[in-house]
C-alpha cells in the first residue's frame, strides 16, 4: 500500500477485499483489514474514519428515540454537521413554495468524541428553537452562508456596487487589449447586465433580486444576466450563489431566421435605394445610391456590418484585382472580429459586383464611432423596411456557398472563422426549404444528369448493336451466295 502523509490521506476512497469502505458497516470498524499489521499508519486512520461513522450512528438513534429531528452528519473527514428542515434562509425558497427546507449546518464540530458529543447537544438545543417557534438565523448557524449578504472581503463589504464595477472593470483590463474588440466585449458581454444592479447599495441578496427581476424566465436576457452576476460575486469575494440559482433558466435555443433567397436579396437593394418620405433626413434624400452601395457589399461578400469600414478600397478597385477580391484591414476598425483573414473574399455571385455597381465606391456620409457607424446600418435596414436585418445577408452568403457545393474549410477561410462556428453556427440557418433546395440542386440535378448521359449511351448501343445485325445478316447472304455458287460448279 502507498504510504500517505496522515494529514492528507483520504480514506473514504479506500477498498478492501473489493468493498468500498463507504459500504463497510460502521459496526464492524474493528474487522476493517484485520490482516494488516495495526503499526500501519493509513489502517488507522481509516478504522477511525469506521468508528466515528459508527459513533454518529449511535447518537442519531439516540436521538431518534427523544423524537428530536435535528441528525448528525460527517460532512467531510473532519468535521461534523446537523441536518434537519428550518426555516427558509433569506432568498431561499422551500419545495413547493414551502417556507421551511432542509439544510445541512455547519457549526465547526471535529470528526471526533468530544466533537459528536458537542453536535449531540447543539441538536438538542436547536430542536427545542424549532418546537417553541424562537429559532433564527445567526451569523454562527449560516458560516459561509453569512457572506451570501456580505462579501468576505472586509474591504469591499464597505463599498457601494458602483465602486464595486469600476474595480471589476479595472480587473477585466488587465487581462483584455483595450481596443474595439475589448470595449465591445465589456458593454456588450460585462457592463449590459451589471447596470441593471442597483449602484448605490452594497452587495446584498436584496441587490441582486433586484438585478435579476428586471428580467424574464426562460429569456436570454435572465440566462446571460445570471452568468455574469455569478462572476461578479465571485470577484467580491461571494461563494454562495443560492440566490442566483434560483432565478436560473435554461439557455433559450435561438430563433430560427428566414434567410433571404436571392431574388429578395435583389429587391432588397431598390428598397434600400428608394427616399423615405416619413424620414426626411439629409441621409435618406441624399444618399441613396451610398446606402445601395453598403448593401451590396454586405450582400456580394457576406461582410459583418462592422467590417465594412475595414475594407481596402485601393486594393478592391485596382484594375489588376481581376477575381474582385475583397481585402480587410483590422486597423481601420480596431481589429475585426477574428483578426485579418487568411485570404480575398470572393464574390460567390461574380455578376453582383456589375449588378450592384460595387467598384464604384461610394460610402455614405457617417460619422461617428464604428458602433454608431455600424448602428446606422442596422436603422437603415429596418427603416427602409427590407424584411431582414444586415447580418442575414451574412447567412445567405453562408448558404451560398454550400449551394455552390464550395469545401466547408474554404467558406470558413472566407468568412473569417473556424470550420467547427460555420457548421454549428451558420448550418443552423438553413430551414427545411433550404435543405431541400439544396438537396435538389446537389443530389437530384447530377443524378439526372447522370441518367440522361445513361439514356443516351444505351441508344448508342442500341443503334451499333442494329448495325452489327444489319452487317451480320450481309456477310450472312453473301456466305449462302457463295456457298450455293460452289456447289453449281460442282454440278457442272
Amino acid at each position: 500500500m502507498p504510504s500517505h502523509e496522515s494529514g492528507t490521506y483520504d480514506p473514504r476512497k479506500t477498498v478492501w477485499d473489493g468493498i468500498p469502505i463507504e459500504q463497510w458497516e460502521p459496526s464492524k470498524w474493528k474487522q476493517w483489514k484485520p490482516k494488516h499489521t495495526a503499526s500501519d499508519e493509513n489502517i488507522k486512520i481509516e478504522r477511525e474514519y469506521l468508528r466515528i461513522k459508527y459513533a454518529i450512528q449511535q447518537a442519531n438513534s439516540a436521538l431518534s428515540l427523544d423524537k428530536i429531528k435535528i441528525k448528525l452528519k460527517l460532512t467531510s473527514l473532519k468535521t461534523i454537521g446537523l441536518q434537519g428542515t428550518f426555516p427558509c434562509r433569506t432568498g431561499d425558497i422551500g419545495k413547493h413554495g414551502s417556507p421551511n427546507k432542509q439544510y445541512t449546518i455547519s457549526c465547526g464540530f471535529a470528526a471526533n468524541d468530544t466533537g459528536v458529543k458537542m453536535a449531540v447537544l447543539k441538536a438538542r438545543e436547536l430542536d427545542l428553537l424549532l418546537i417553541t417557534k424562537q429559532f433564527q438565523w445567526t451569523p454562527e448557524l449560516l458560516g459561509k452562508q453569512s457572506q451570501k449578504i456580505w462579501p468576505i472581503d472586509e474591504k469591499k463589504s464597505s463599498k457601494l456596487i458602483g465602486e464595486l464595477i469600476q474595480e471589476y472593470e479595472c480587473e477585466f483590463w488587465k487581462t483584455h487589449e483595450k481596443n474595439r474588440q475589448g470595449i465591445r466585449t465589456w458593454e456588450s458581454h460585462y457592463m449590459r447586465h451589471l447596470k441593471k444592479l442597483p449602484p448605490d447599495m452594497p452587495m446584498s441578496v436584496e441587490a441582486l433580486s433586484i438585478a435579476l427581476e428586471k428580467t424574464k424566465a426562460n429569456t436570454s436576457a435572465r440566462f446571460f444576466l445570471v452568468w455574469q452576476l455569478k462572476k461578479f460575486c465571485e470577484f467580491c469575494g461571494i461563494d454562495d450563489f443560492k440566490t442566483i440559482y434560483a432565478y436560473t433558466t435554461a439557455k433559450p435555443q435561438p430563433t430560427i431566421r428566414k434567410i433571404p433567397a436571392d431574388e429578395e436579396i435583389m429587391q432588397g437593394f431598390l428598397k434600400i435605394g428608394a427616399p423615405l418620405s416619413a424620414y426626411a433626413s439629409k441621409e435618406n434624400l441624399t444618399q441613396p445610391e451610398q446606402w445601395q452601395w453598403v448593401y451590396g457589399m454586405l450582400a456580394t461578400y457576406g461582410l459583418r456590418p462592422h467590417e465594412l469600414f475595414a475594407v481596402d478600397i485601393e486594393a478592391f478597385t485596382d484594375s489588376a484585382n481581376t477575381f474582385h477580391l475583397v481585402s480587410l484591414n483590422p486597423k481601420l476598425t480596431e481589429g475585426t472580429k477574428t483578426g485579418e483573414r487568411s485570404c480575398g473574399i470572393p464574390p460567390l455571385h461574380p455578376h453582383w459586383v456589375e449588378l450592384f455597381n460595387l467598384k464604384d465606391v461610394k460610402l455614405p456620409h457617417n460619422e461617428g464611432t464604428l458602433s454608431n457607424k455600424t448602428a446606422k446600418i442596422h436603422i437603415k435596414f429596418r427603416t427602409s423596411n427590407i424584411g431582414f436585418r444586415p447580418y442575414d445577408l451574412r447567412h445567405a452568403y453562408g448558404i451560398r456557398g454550400h449551394r455552390l457545393r464550395v469545401p466547408i474549410k474554404t467558406m470558413a477561410d472566407y468568412m473569417g472563422h473556424t470550420v467547427q462556428e460555420h457548421t454549428r453556427t451558420y448550418q443552423r440557418w438553413m430551414n427545411e426549404d433550404t435543405n431541400l433546395e439544396i438537396y435538389r440542386e446537389v443530389v437530384i440535378h447530377r443524378q439526372g444528369t447522370t441518367k440522361e448521359a445513361l439514356k443516351e449511351r444505351i441508344n448508342e448501343l442500341e443503334a451499333e448493336n442494329i448495325a452489327l445485325k444489319a452487317e451480320n445478316a450481309t456477310l450472312k447472304g453473301l456466305l449462302i451466295k457463295h456457298q450455293l455458287g460452289e456447289l453449281m460448279n460442282q454440278e457442272m
